[in-house]
Parts: structure tokens; C-alpha cells; sequence
């Protein structure tokens, strides 16, 4: 049998949750910022840099996104895996109390 004590994972996935949810709002609020650049002059050179600084923070805000959904996800997991622990060990009493 190993040790797993739920109510430490259901914290752990709470914490998972916070972290997403302001990690997905700090991203949220920076997207505007990181993609809507402004040229510096008018001629090709400032039109390029432009381009490549908000291709840079498009990529950026996308895998920070990434990153967000997947502690959600993670998040998630655990808190189905501490009901299913709470759940099996309800079980497994059960069938001993037969």
C-alpha cells in the first residue's frame, strides 16, 4: 500500500489552480502591451523591428497561455486523484468490514 493523504493533494491542486488563474490574468492584462507595438520612425528598418517585437511577444504570450492551461490541467488531475484515493480506500474498507 502506499501513502497518499488526499487532503495534501487537494491543497496542492488548489494552489495549482491560483497559480493559473493569475498566471492567466497577468497574461491577459501584458497581451496588449507585449503585441501592440509601435514603430519608432517610418521607414522599413523601424517597420521591421516592429514586426519582429510583436511576433516576439505573440510568441510569448501564447506559450505563457500554454504554460497557465497547463497548471490548470494539472490542477485538475490532482484533485481527481484525490477522489479517487478517498473513494478506493472507502471501497477497500468496505469490502473488509464483509
Amino acid at each position: 500500500m502506499f501513502a497518499m493523504e488526499p487532503a495534501v493533494v487537494g491543497v496542492s491542486a488548489l494552489a495549482q489552480a491560483g497559480l493559473a488563474a493569475q498566471q492567466g490574468a497577468g497574461v491577459a492584462a501584458g497581451a496588449p502591451t507585449l503585441v501592440g507595438v509601435m514603430p519608432m520612425g517610418e521607414d522599413a528598418d523601424s517597420a521591421a523591428f516592429t514586426a519582429a517585437l510583436a511576433a516576439v511577444g505573440a510568441a510569448y504570450v501564447s506559450t505563457a497561455a500554454e504554460h497557465a492551461a497547463a497548471r490548470g490541467v494539472q490542477s485538475d488531475a490532482q484533485s481527481v486523484a484525490a477522489g479517487i484515493a478517498v473513494v478506493s480506500e472507502a471501497m477497500r474498507a468496505a469490502a473488509l468490514a464483509l
